[in-house]
């Protein structure tokens, strides 16, 4: 998209602003080693199969990684779980990210945060590069969910709980 109008994109960030969007942590393993960021590029494709895709920027140290593992896990996050996003966006704290506790980890699988909102395991099946992101397609394995519903959102700037 180099060359874009640099008027149109300012008002696509400002109309993005006014879009809510739930926080996520997609999480990896590569060689044993858990990997994370914070995402809010994160849609449902099809309920037959179940599959959801997440958005990518090719900047991000995840990228790279995302496109060699054969699965990866959303991580939808808490209305409590603010540090953990901002931990997550943070990559000067990168070594800190999965110390912090509450993740489950079996050393070939993506980590499983415990109390998230949820947690979507996913099959890598597909990939598509488009602008500065890919596009990473996942087929559903399993799922699980928190009893009590109160996303994390991020909102012009900032995150909110949904209760909230």
């Amino acid at each position: 998209m180099s060359g874009a109008d640099p008027a149109l994109g300012d008002a696509f960030r400002q109309a993005m602003r006014r879009v809510a969007a739930t926080v996520n942590v997609i999480s990896i393993c590569v060689d044993g080693k858990p990997m994370g960021i914070t995402a809010t590029a994160v849609s449902s494709v099809s309920m037959d199969p179940p599959s959801l895709l997440v958005c990518i920027n090719q900047a991000a140290s995840l990228h790279a990684p995302m496109g060699d593992m054969s699965h990866f896990c959303v991580n939808v996050l808490h209305g409590s779980q603010e540090e953990v996003a901002r931990l997550f966006a943070d990559r000067a704290r990168h070594a800190l990210r999965f110390a912090s506790g509450g993740w489950e980890e079996d050393g070939d699988g993506p980590p499983r945060l415990h109390d998230a909102q949820a947690t979507i395991l996913c099959r890598r099946i597909d990939s598509h590069s488009f602008g500065t992101h890919s596009i990473f397609i996942g087929v559903v394995e399993e799922v699980r969910v928190r009893g009590d519903i109160d996303p994390l959102v991020y909102l012009d700037g900032a995150f909110r709980s949904f209760a909230s």
